[in-house]
């Protein structure tokens, strides 16, 4: 496997991942406040671009390699 930069991308959006859940737990434990709308809103908001990220990049490896297939 050749590391492009949609392989770069989706690791970072699978680390931007784990840190939007970490942050949200640990916030959540230090302060003991599970019900809070700026946490929510920053966790949100960091969770959709990894997994976003995680799909796009996802989605231009496989056309990349059906690309090179055909070809």
């Amino acid at each position: 496997m050749k590391l492009t930069g949609d392989h770069i991308i989706q690791y970072l959006s699978f680390a931007l991942l784990l840190g939007a859940v970490s942050f949200y737990l640990g916030w959540s434990i230090a302060y003991g406040d599970w019900n809070d709308i700026g946490l929510y809103s920053i966790s949100v908001v960091l969770i959709l671009f990894s997994v976003l990220g995680i799909a796009l990049s996802h989605f231009r490896i496989k056309q990349r390699e059906s690309e090179v297939k055909q070809a």
